[in-house]
């Protein structure tokens, strides 16, 4: 096999980077509130953002049309986490419905999201929850789809508890054990759900549990949960950034592209699928 190390197409100076963990590549911001995401070298699913671009969503982040081949270039947004305290229940609650909005559109199309965490869903300009990082969808077609419902359910849960109540469950683990112990305790439907998020104790529960129906289901079920304080919600498109800091970015000369990787996997005697890129 080829050398999979990671390498990124471009090199960005590293007091840039904004990217935390494991990832299918790495987020570097960039002028004007925008921000690139690098894929390694080696095949991610960035073609989704196309499908996004022709089946779009309010809550879901559309990459924005730049000059630059390669990469995600995306708005900013701001990290759940960081806004969560100074914004209001009734916003939060906002959050809510917009998020299981977006993955129940995803659900409509077809596809999990696969990596539904807080640190994949930021808050734009507008205050609006937006989903991103898409390497990791399933589609229906795909081998482990209903097992991916299922975990896509109790990630969801975990998302709505954190945006209801500001707890993260499985912040205080201090190592995998007690991170499966946590995990294996919810699922069990022994989670007790905090008093700020008791109004989404049923959706919480049953996520945890894998006893949600579908999404869509779900979007329709929390409409009226907070309707007592009304917030108004609009939705928002993605405006083109034209003025990017090119000078901030250059090209890393390991990076092959498509045509000399699939040479390189196919020299040392490995068969390349026709949709590694995707």
């Amino acid at each position: 096999m080829p050398n999979n190390a990671w390498y990124t197409p471009y090199k960005c100076p590293p007091s840039t980077c904004l990217s935390i963990g494991l990832s299918q590549g790495i987020v570097y911001e960039m002028s004007d509130g925008v921000v690139v995401k690098l894929p390694f070298q080696y095949p991610t699913k960035s073609k989704f953002y196309d499908i996004l671009a022709k089946n779009q969503h309010p809550n879901l982040a559309q990459r924005l049309q730049t000059k630059l081949p390669i990469g995600i270039v995306l708005p900013y947004y701001k990290p759940s986490r960081k806004v969560w305290g100074i914004n209001t229940t009734a916003t939060r609650f906002a959050w809510i419905k917009q998020l299981v909005s977006a993955v129940a559109w995803l659900e409509n199309l077809g596809y999990m999201h696969g990596d539904l965490k807080v640190v994949n869903m930021g808050i734009d300009s507008h205050n609006q929850v937006k989903l991103f990082d898409f390497g990791s969808v399933r589609h229906r077609d795909d081998e482990g789809f209903a097992e991916q419902v299922v975990e896509d359910q109790f990630a969801l849960a975990m998302c709505i508890y954190f945006l209801a109540s500001g707890i993260d469950l499985l912040a205080k683990s201090n190592s995998r054990v007690e991170v499966q112990r946590t995990l294996n305790m919810l699922k069990r439907g022994q989670g007790i759900v905090d008093e700020a998020a008791r109004d989404f104790d049923q959706v919480i529960q049953a996520g945890w549990t894998g006893n949600l129906s579908s999404f869509s289901s779900l979007s329709k079920d929390i409409t009226d949960i907070g309707n007592n304080v009304p917030v108004q919600l609009k939705e928002f498109q993605p405006k083109v950034h034209l003025n990017l800091d090119y000078s901030a970015i250059a090209e890393d000369h390991r990076w092959m592209n498509e045509e000399v990787y699939r040479t390189a996997w196919k020299t040392e005697g490995y068969d390349t699928p026709d949709n590694i890129w995707d």
